[in-house]
C-alpha cells in the first residue's frame, strides 16, 4: 500500500510541476495546495492525527505556519525559478533537491541507513553525467 501511495505522490507531483511550466506564470497558487490539504484531511482523520482539544490552538497555528511558509511559499518562489530556464537545467535542479535534503538531514543529525547513501551517491553520478554529457 506504501508503495503505491508513495507513486500516487510521485504522479501527483509531476502532474502539479508540468502543470506550472505549461502556464504563463509558473506559480502554485492557494488553490492548487488548499485543494491539496482538502484531499489529505481524510487520511488525517482516518490516521487519527488530529490534534487533540487541548493543543488546537497551538497545532492549528503551526500548521498554518508550515502550509503557508515553507510550502505555499517556497513552492511559488521554486517554480518561478523553473520557468526561465531551459528543461535539462531544470531537471538538474529538481534531482538536487532530494540530495540537499540529504545534505542537510546528516548536518542536522539525522541517521542515514547505507541504502540512503547509495541512493545519494548515484543521484549525483546522474547530475555529473547528465552536466558532463551538456557541456
Amino acid at each position: 500500500m506504501s508503495v503505491a501511495l508513495t507513486l500516487l505522490s510521485a504522479v501527483g507531483y509531476s502532474a502539479v510541476t508540468l502543470q506550472a511550466r505549461r502556464s504563463e506564470k509558473a506559480t502554485a497558487d492557494a488553490a492548487a495546495w488548499s485543494a491539496g490539504a482538502r484531499c489529505l484531511l481524510f487520511l488525517a482523520l482516518a490516521e487519527g492525527t488530529w490534534p487533540r482539544a487541548e493543543h488546537a490552538a497551538e497545532s492549528a497555528g503551526w500548521l498554518t505556519f508550515l502550509g503557508v511558509g515553507p510550502t505555499l511559499f517556497a513552492y511559488r518562489w521554486y517554480f518561478s525559478g523553473l520557468t526561465p530556464v531551459r528543461s535539462t537545467t531544470a531537471a538538474v535542479l529538481v534531482l538536487l533537491e532530494p540530495a540537499t535534503a540529504t545534505f542537510l538531514a546528516v548536518l542536522l543529525g539525522e541517521q542515514i541507513s547505507p541504502l540512503l547513501v547509495l541512493g545519494s551517491v548515484l543521484l549525483l553520478t546522474a547530475i555529473a553525467v547528465l552536466v558532463r554529457d551538456k557541456t
